[in-house]
C-alpha cells in the first residue's frame, strides 16, 4: 500500500460578495454556525478521535474542535495542539529550495546531476531530472524508492531510511519521464536534500531561516521535538507514534500546531516582503495541468474556475494524521483542517474545501 496517498481532487464554484456592515456582521455569524454545523457532523458522522480546523476570514484565526487530541488523558484540541502535516510539508520544501535557487542564480530548469554526490553523478539517466522536475511531479521518480521496506507492521517506515541507502537507490535508478505529474515523495525529499547540499546546511536550519522566523511562526527547529499539548495519531485504533522520516523529511516531516500553521497561510496569501513576495509568486505559477480545473505549481495545487479567485491547497497524510491547508492569494481568507487518524482524507478535504466555499461565498 502507498504511505502517502495521492492528493485529491475537488472541484468548487466560487463567490458572491455581500455589502453593507450588517451584512457582514450577519454573514460572519452565518460562516462561524455553517463551520460548526460542518465539523459537528464530520465528527459526529466519522469514527475519529478528534477534529481540529482553524480558520482566517478577513481577520484574526478562529478555531473549531471537536473530540480529543490524546483521547487517554482527555486533551481537547486547541491552536497550541502539535500535530504531524503531513505531506504539507512539501510546500515548506517547494518555497526554501526556490529562494535559494534564486539567490544561488540556479534555473529551476538547471539539471540537478551537478548537485549530487560524484558517485551518484555517473548515473546519466538523472541529468534530466531538473529541479522543477521535483517540485511538481514531473521527475519520472516512483513514489517511493524501490530500496524502502514499507509494510504495515512498521507504523515509522521512513524514519530508517536513510541518506546512504537514497543515493545508493539514486546510482542506478533510471525515470520514466513522460511530463505528466507523478506524485513522487522520493521527488520532493530529494528536493530538500538538494537544498541542504547547495546551502551546506540543514533542512531544520534552512526552515528556521527562511520560514519560522521570517514568517513570524511561533516554532522553530523545536517544531520537530515538541512534546508538551502534544496530538496522539492513531491508525484505525491504534495508537502510533510520530514519524521523524530522516532523509525523506522534506516530503512529510513537519509537526506544527495550528496558530502556526495559520501564521503560515496567512504569510502565504499575504506575504510581508519583496523577496517573500518574489518567491511564493514563483512557486505558486501553474506548471502542468492534472484536468481543466487543477493544476500543479510548485508543491501547491490550484482549484481554478473562470473569472474566480484561484484556491492553493494540499493536503497530507501520515499513520496518525489526515491534514488539509488551502488559503487564496492576496485575500484574508484561509483553512487548515486536522484529524488524528490515519486515511481520512476524504473527510479532512471535503471539510476544508466545503469552508473554502463558504469563506467566498
Amino acid at each position: 500500500m502507498n504511505v502517502m496517498k495521492q492528493v485529491s481532487i475537488f472541484c468548487i464554484i466560487l463567490f458572491l460578495a455581500t455589502e453593507g456592515k450588517a451584512q457582514d456582521y450577519s454573514a460572519a455569524t452565518n460562516t462561524a454556525n455553517f463551520i460548526k454545523g460542518k465539523v459537528d457532523s464530520a465528527f459526529n458522522n466519522n469514527k475519529v478521535p478528534s477534529i481540529f480546523v482553524g480558520v482566517i476570514n478577513e481577520g484574526k484565526p478562529v478555531y473549531y474542535s471537536t473530540g480529543f487530541a490524546n483521547p487517554d488523558i482527555k486533551l481537547g484540541f486547541d491552536s497550541a495542539t502539535l500535530f504531524e502535516i503531513g505531506s504539507i510539508t512539501k510546500t515548506f520544501t517547494a518555497y526554501v529550495v526556490q529562494k535559494l535557487l534564486d539567490e544561488n542564480k540556479i534555473a529551476d530548469t538547471a539539471s540537478i546531476l551537478p548537485f549530487l554526490p560524484d558517485s551518484v553523478q555517473q548515473n546519466k539517466a538523472l541529468e534530466k531530472i531538473t529541479f522543477l522536475s521535483l517540485l511538481n511531479h514531473t521527475s519520472g521518480l516512483p513514489r517511493l524508492p524501490e530500496n524502502m521496506s514499507v509494510s504495515l507492521g512498521d507504523k515509522a517506515p521512513y524514519d530508517h531510511y536513510t541518506s546512504s541507502n537514497l543515493f545508493d537507490f539514486l546510482k542506478n535508478c533510471s525515470p520514466v519521464i513522460d511530463g505528466k505529474s507523478n506524485y513522487s515523495n522520493l521527488g520532493m525529499g530529494l528536493a530538500g536534500v538538494l537544498a541542504e547540499r547547495i546551502s551546506k546546511k540543514t533542512y531544520a536550519v534552512l526552515l528556521e531561516e527562511n520560514i519560522f522566523r521570517p514568517f513570524k511562526m511561533i516554532g522553530g527547529m523545536d517544531t520537530f521535538c515538541r512534546d508538551d499539548n502534544k496530538s496522539q495519531g492513531f491508525f484505525d485504533k491504534e495508537k502510533v507514534p510520530y514519524w521523524n522520516m530522516d532523509v525523506l523529511a522534506p516530503a512529510g516531516g513537519l509537526k506544527c500546531t495550528g496558530k502556526e500553521m495559520m501564521t503560515y497561510l496567512q504569510y502565504m496569501a499575504m506575504p510581508e516582503t519583496p523577496v517573500a513576495n518574489k518567491t511564493i509568486a514563483e512557486i505558486l505559477q501553474p506548471t502542468v495541468a492534472l484536468n481543466k480545473r487543477v493544476n500543479v505549481c510548485k508543491a501547491w495545487h490550484t482549484l481554478e474556475e473562470k473569472d474566480k479567485p484561484v484556491i492553493y491547497w494540499h493536503n497530507g497524510g501520515t499513520y496518525g494524521f489526515s491534514t488539509f491547508a488551502a488559503f487564496i492569494k492576496s485575500r484574508q481568507k484561509a483553512v487548515i483542517v486536522v484529524i488524528n487518524k490515519f486515511n481520512q482524507n476524504s473527510i479532512s478535504d471535503g471539510l476544508g474545501i466545503a469552508i473554502m466555499k463558504e469563506l467566498i461565498k
